[in-house]
């Protein structure tokens, strides 16, 4: 199971439509502020699409660590469960270092190691009991880990009209890097089992992909929903 973004299971980003020729997209890094403390945990219920039909809980943590933050997620259905744990540098949220672990009928663990001076993230992947090392080369000026998606848009200058483009770099796809873009349409009212909230209302294009993300309009601008355009919703019931 996996819940956050379409790719393997539920954590994936695709790339941009291809098939026509595109303008080059002007990408940026695309942290504003630092919303939450040094310690944060929130509980999630994972949904149907049609928001009535139950398939997990998730929790999503923040710890600081020195100069870091651990950015984590975990999204159990009972019968599988896929966590992952990422380091990023506590003011630019930048990666240094990820894990992916995937339990289920086929088990399957990541780990990457970000290497600014080379350019490189150097992957170790496990399937099957087979290891298997993935040096990558990163090529983009632009960059986030993917794990860190859901923590990284709450980053954002929360303004209606604002849009930015980055890339996304997957190390349980061998270190692939795709393009992001965002755009923050204005704010609504939003109930979830945690309550009613004003929220900004955020929409993330990939490939040919529609997600939204909904974050609450005070300072710490919590998700409090996130529709991954991929069967499943996910709704805040309660955080601290």
């Amino acid at each position: 199971m996996r819940f956050l973004l379409p790719l393997p299971a539920l954590l994936a980003l695709a790339l941009l439509a291809s098939g026509c020729q595109e303008e080059p997209v002007v990408t940026q890094d695309i942290v504003s502020a630092i919303p939450w403390p040094d310690h944060e945990r929130a509980e999630y219920v994972v949904l149907d699409r049609d928001g009535e039909r139950g398939r997990g809980e998730g929790v999503l943590e923040v710890s600081r660590e020195g100069e870091t933050y651990r950015l984590s997620l975990r999204f159990d259905d009972g019968e599988n469960m896929d966590s992952s744990f990422v380091t990023v540098d506590a003011t630019t949220l930048k990666p240094r270092t990820v894990e992916r672990d995937i339990q289920g009928e086929e088990d399957a663990s990541f780990e990457g190691e970000y290497d600014t001076a080379e350019k490189v993230i150097r992957i170790v992947e496990t399937t099957g009991g087979d290891e298997r090392e993935i040096p990558r080369r990163i090529d983009k000026e632009h960059y986030y880990d993917n794990e860190s998606s859901l923590f990284l848009w709450r980053t954002i200058d929360f303004r209606e009209g604002f849009e930015a483009a980055y890339h996304t770099v997957l190390a349980n796809q061998g270190g692939t890097q795709r393009l992001v873009r965002l755009r923050v349409l204005g704010k609504e009212g939003v109930t979830v089992p945690a309550g009613t909230f004003e929220a900004w209302r955020v929409e993330i294009y990939t490939q040919d992909l529609r997600q939204i993300a909904w974050f609450t309009d005070t300072p710490e601008h919590a998700l409090i929903q996130y529709d991954n355009d991929f069967r499943h919703l996910l709704q805040l019931t309660a955080i601290e």
